[in-house]
């Protein structure tokens, strides 16, 4: 084609036709033109439908590290429960010897679980923060909220129990009997120091307040994770199956319509700040705590069918015997027991 051009160009010089020329000239400048801006219009069209799977590949990273995330979020849970009861009864004075010497027996303040966050996909969405497209733009508030805000607040909660435990560790080998617990032996003053003295006492009661921060941020991090990786499912119009962990609802609430009722406060320690009855209702599938005598509501969000948490609070409630229901509430150093009316 080309050749063909050079052929009519140059006949038109020989016979002298410069005006033609001229047009033709022009023409085949806007041709070559138009060409220059086909191509390019066809070399971003492929840049950004390349750099859109990019983008799309590392949120689906991201969705990824939040299921990660959310079962190293249920070990915190799990660890919490078992240590915020055993930390009560120390509390309480319900632990006798005999339980200390029986196999099993765990000593609250000398080991702790951190809320380690898996980063890579935001790592990733970092470096190509200035590539993200627009329809993904507001995702990144959210996103921003959780890697940033948020996990700096649960790294400073995780390096507190970590210098706590520590720092407990390091104490604990003044103690004459040290070497007995390093055998694995319980002896008498040991035995004593747990069941009476205060200064133990203390150290499990500043032990837990830090086991509740992470407990509480976990929580939170729970719930912004589940909400953030189900709207990344729209944004990117996955059809990707989404895992049985990422929810904080239930499907199924017939178990749940077991839990409905009115409750009566049975047991507390601190008993001028909870009403003596409470409402558990049903509503849209979704349990809420209704004091009867208060004006809020607290939405259960669904752990397991007997356990439930709250959103940005350090609160977990158990139910049992469905059919003859009773709940615990653990807050802070509040326990509380309600039994069905």
């Amino acid at each position: 084609m080309i050749k063909n051009f050079r052929k009519i160009r140059q006949s038109m010089i020989k016979e002298n036709r410069t005006s033609k020329y001229l047009l033709y000239a022009i023409g085949e400048i806007i041709l070559v033109v138009i060409g220059i801006l086909i191509a390019l219009s066809i070399n971003n069209w492929n840049q950004q439908k390349n750099n859109d799977a990019k983008i799309t590949s590392i949120l689906k990273e991201i969705q990824n590290d939040i299921v990660t995330d959310l079962k190293a979020s249920n070990r915190i849970f799990d660890y919490h429960v078992r240590t915020d009861s055993i930390s009560k009864a120390f509390l309480n004075n319900k632990y006798t010897a005999e339980d200390i010497k029986k196999s099993g027996f765990y000593r609250i303040g000398y080991n702790y679980r951190d809320f380690k966050i898996v980063t890579n996909g935001f790592d990733n969405l970092k470096g190509n923060i200035d590539n993200v497209p627009e329809k993904y733009a507001d995702l990144l508030p959210e996103i921003k909220d959780l890697y940033v805000t948020l996990k700096t607040n649960i790294d400073v909660a995780n390096d507190k129990i970590r210098s706590t435990v520590y720092k407990n560790i390091d104490d604990e080998s003044n103690f004459d009997w040290y070497q007995d617990e390093l055998k694995g032996i319980k002896n008498d003053a040991q035995i004593d120091y747990y069941l009476n003295d205060k200064n133990y006492k203390n150290l499990v009661g500043n032990y837990m307040s830090y086991r509740i921060n992470i407990f509480a941020l976990s929580n939170q991090y729970r719930v912004k994770t589940i909400d953030l990786y189900l709207k990344i499912q729209e944004v990117i119009g996955s059809t990707d199956d989404i895992p049985d962990s990422v929810s904080y609802t239930y499907k199924d609430t017939t178990f749940s319509k077991n839990y409905v009722g009115t409750y009566k406060l049975k047991e507390t320690i601190n008993t001028d700040i909870w009403d003596e009855t409470v409402n558990i209702t049903l509503k849209d599938g979704q349990l809420e705590f209704e004091p009867s005598e208060s004006n809020f509501q607290i939405n259960l969000l669904y752990y397991d069918k007997n356990t439930f948490f709250i959103d940005s609070y350090n609160a977990f409630f158990v139910f049992d015997r469905p059919k003859k229901t009773s709940f615990i509430s653990l807050v802070v150093s509040t326990f509380l027991r309600f039994t069905r009316k």
